[in-house]
């Protein structure tokens, strides 16, 4: 599946209370439910999380401590639908529903809509890449729906459509920063685990560099999520006037000079996300809700 593809995830839909379960995927948590629409749905997820792997039974069930046999009901019932085939070699892929329904929610997603003129125009005046990310209260993360590459032959690789923490490089703090104190805490209880040595992992210091990010308007990291970048993010709001995202810069730090273009980026990073605000506003955009973080 490629990039403009729809993440969909079964955190939306909320089953009884003793009908999830949570497994362990790639060092974090994943819910997974137990009864069978629920099941399907987890495969769902799975599918949109996995673009580029093969949709193996065994190791899906693995992931999300289920039998075979149940993935290869769910499977059945995919094929019989469409929304999975055989390829040419008999190994399970993508059917053409599933990528008829991606793209027609894709084609609805607004914000995303909204802010790719805004961010065209913030790549050319940057000459970098630019990206748009969305925050879910829910999760209490992040994950970038829209990005417009720079032209340099040697430029950071965004994965697109994943769930990212935002306490963690200058693309989450800048929503981070914007959002209610209790709402902060709460991501923090979760945990503060480092992804680089740069990571800020103790809270009052994040809370020190939240502080300084709404003073400035936006925030600026230097590998506290990949070593070697440099980011710039400002958060973006709803017309309720809720923090619901942010645009961002990257570069890399060899093409970074702080004296230079840090305030130049700084400047056009914040009249870009003042406009996507602005747009979002203009047509009534409200941030989904999906309740308050455990």
């Amino acid at each position: 599946m490629n990039e403009t593809d729809v993440t969909l995830n079964s955190a939306s839909f909320m089953a009884p209370p003793g009908d999830v379960n949570t497994s362990q995927e790639g060092g974090s948590q994943v819910a997974v439910s137990r009864e069978p629409v629920g099941r399907a749905l987890d495969v769902l997820s799975w599918i949109a999380d996995h673009r580029s792997d093969p949709l193996v039974v065994r190791q899906i069930a693995r992931d999300l401590d289920t039998t075979p046999s149940t993935v290869h009901r769910i499977f059945g019932t995919f094929t019989d639908r469409g929304l999975i085939a055989r390829g040419e070699h008999d190994e399970y892929v993508a059917g053409l529903e599933l990528y008829r329904i991606c793209a027609s929610i894709a084609s609805e997603l607004s914000p995303a809509r909204i802010a790719h003129s805004h961010l065209q125009r913030l790549s050319r005046e940057c000459d970098e890449t630019t990206l748009f990310g969305i925050y879910d209260a829910g999760r209490g993360q992040m994950m970038f729906i829209d990005r417009v590459e720079a032209l340099h032959p040697l430029r950071y690789v965004v994965d697109m459509h994943r769930w990212i923490p935002v306490y963690s490089g200058a693309t989450g703090l800048a929503i981070l920063a914007f959002l209610p104190e209790a709402e902060r805490r709460r991501i923090y209880a979760t945990g503060l685990d480092a992804q680089t040595p740069e990571t800020i992992v103790g809270v009052d210091d994040l809370e020190a560099e939240l502080e300084r990010v709404r003073q400035r308007g936006y925030a600026h990291s230097m590998g506290q999520r990949t070593p070697g970048a440099v980011g710039f993010g400002a958060p973006v709001f709803d017309s309720a006037g809720t923090v619901c995202g942010d645009v961002c810069v990257t570069l890399p730090q060899y093409r970074f000079q702080e004296g230079e273009n840090a305030g130049s980026i700084g400047s056009a990073l914040l009249e870009a996300s003042h406009r996507v605000t602005d747009d979002l506003r203009a047509v009534g955009y409200h941030a989904p809700a999906h309740g308050d973080l455990p």
